[in-house]
């Protein structure tokens, strides 16, 4: 009968189907705002105190493996009925069988992309699906930080998070099923994994044809990229 997994579901906020964190790094002290059409998102980056008393910005997370800890965590606290989600085992399961190798390099990206999710501020302004939208949210209310000798090397700790209990609402009532097979298959890519949750959403409520424009595509997948040369591949 083929992988017995191949039809497990994911889950991820309708209002992550119609907008999308940055591509690449971009300055820790920057927000991160898109618009498309009457829906935007805001992404304000949060700040953490390190041993010497200074303060430093922890910067918005971007890339394919903020998207993944994302759709994880909006997947568990759905299928356990809780705001409470456990990162340590069940993540690496979960990463594991998408195809990541879950060690070093991959490790530390996940504690850095975690901690920034943790810290941020997350707004989605306009109307999703006939309902008016959350503003002014954290994700999660509360997670474990430890420190590293290094300050700058500060991450999530592998034991839990607990999702703000807006953002849980909002997921409950607006949640996106997306396939964990097909996830598998574009894991590394964060351009694929926006384009993907959009399609799931955008076919499930389509009434009939619509055209969409490279212009308005390149407005929601391609603010990372300077050119429509460099975006339409």
């Amino acid at each position: 009968m083929g992988d017995e997994k191949a039809g497990t579901a994911s889950f991820l906020y309708s209002g992550w189907c119609l907008t999308s964190l940055p591509h690449r790094r971009i300055p820790d002290a920057e927000a991160w705002r898109l618009d498309n059409g009457g829906v935007t998102l805001l992404v304000e980056p949060g700040r953490r105190i390190l041993k010497s008393g200074n303060d430093v910005f922890c910067g918005v997370p971007y890339g394919s493996t903020a998207r993944l800890i994302l759709i994880f965590l909006q997947s568990e606290a759905l299928k356990n009925n809780s705001r409470q989600v456990e990162l340590g085992s069940s993540m690496r399961r979960w990463l594991a069988r998408l195809g990541k190798e879950v060690g070093g390099t991959t490790v530390k990206a996940v504690q850095d992309q975690a901690l920034r999710i943790s810290t941020c501020k997350f707004s989605f302004h306009g109307q999703i699906g006939g309902a008016r939208a959350m503003a002014n949210q954290t994700i999660v209310d509360s997670a474990i930080l430890w420190e590293n000798e290094d300050d700058r090397q500060s991450s999530l700790f592998t034991e839990g998070v607990t999702l703000a209990e807006g953002f849980y609402r909002a997921l409950r009532e607006h949640a996106v099923p997306l396939e964990e097979r097909a996830l598998r298959q574009i894991s590394d890519s964060s351009l694929a994994l926006d384009v993907y949750a959009w399609l799931a959403y955008r076919l499930h409520v389509l009434e009939g044809p619509i055209q969409v424009t490279w212009p308005a595509l390149m407005g929601q997948f391609g603010r990372s990229f300077k050119r429509m040369d460099d975006f339409k591949p």
